[in-house]
């Protein structure tokens, strides 16, 4: 057996323990198939994968972009380089990245899907519909383009577009809870908490631990001053997600409303240790309007931990 052919058993191994989910095992076997042949694309393309996998996106990127350098057509390569380059903030090389993929492949559905989210990360909404519509056509069943599509136009003020989009998903079994979701955040949107709050709970029949549809219906109870009600749900949906920045700042504004500041300040904190950014937007908040005198407050808005006292 050749040292190539040798690299290319690695390489088989390698995707073999990725599709195991031994992350590990599968890096020793692609690096082993990298000594052995270190123009072999597809080691590199897996060992991507894999870091993809173990979220180590920089290695990820640097892996895929050699596997291109091997064999500059390879589109899954194209795809992921393409993807990881979204996830690390840079949605325009990643929009260049998928129009690469989509001159060889006009009608992948990921592709134009994940070209509509680089879109939507620009808030160019219209090229994001535009893109979502056409990853649906090619497969209907493609739950996430439905209900990208439906936030888009929440987000151009379509209330009506975006309710059409989420009865379209509610007669589909596989896009009920999605489609409840989804029009939920339209009535809220359009100032009709009480008809929200039923379809967020329609949804929470269905699927009773479903994050949005609590995180969402507990943000409804808080708009109408059902404080504690709100924090029931979003207690509720921090157990199956305990790192949502979103459900940590409202538990603040509930608990500050109701003239709890230790427990507000501790969820504030958790919320910005999640998302840092939202500590700018805490500063502005006129819902802490009652913390601010709070030595606490002051120390975590400023960047400081808030010891109690």
């Amino acid at each position: 057996m050749s040292q190539i052919q040798l690299g290319e058993r690695y390489v088989d191994l390698g995707v073999k323990a990725i599709d195991q989910d031994d992350l590990k095992k599968a890096l020793r076997h692609l690096n082993r198939a990298l000594t052995l042949n270190p123009e072999s694309y597809l080691a590199y393309y897996n060992r991507g994968v894999a870091y993809d996998l173990l979220g180590r996106l920089e290695d990820a990127l640097a892996d895929y972009e050699r596997a291109l350098e091997v064999q500059p057509n390879h589109l899954a390569s194209l795809h992921n380089r393409a993807v990881i380059l979204r996830e690390l903030g840079q949605p325009e090389a990643a929009i260049k990245g998928f129009n690469e993929v989509l001159r060889f492949e006009p009608d992948g559905s990921d592709v134009l899907y994940n070209r509509g989210a680089a879109f939507a990360d620009l808030k160019r909404w219209p090229e994001a519909v535009s893109d979502f519509d056409r990853a649906i056509a090619e497969a209907p069943d493609k739950i996430d383009a439905r209900v990208a599509k439906g936030n888009a136009f929440l987000e151009l003020s379509k209330i009506d577009e975006a309710i059409a989009v989420a009865d379209d998903m509610i007669a589909m079994e596989s896009g009920a809870v999605e489609g409840h979701v989804l029009k939920g955040l339209a009535h809220f949107d359009a100032g009709k908490e009480e008809l929200a709050i039923g379809e967020f709970t329609e949804a929470l029949e269905t699927t009773p631990d479903d994050h949005g549809a609590l995180l969402q219906r507990g943000i409804v109870f808080l708009q109408l001053g059902r404080n504690e009600t709100a924090i029931e749900d979003l207690k509720y949906a921090l157990k199956n997600h305990p790192d949502c920045d979103e459900a940590f700042y409202h538990l603040a504004i509930a608990y500050a409303q109701l003239g709890q500041p230790d427990a507000a300040i501790d969820a504030l904190q958790t919320a910005i240790d999640i998302d840092p950014p939202r500590r700018a937007e805490a500063q502005k908040a006129a819902e802490f309007a009652t913390l601010r005198a709070e030595p606490r407050f002051k120390a975590v808005v400023a960047g400081k931990r808030g010891r109690r006292s």
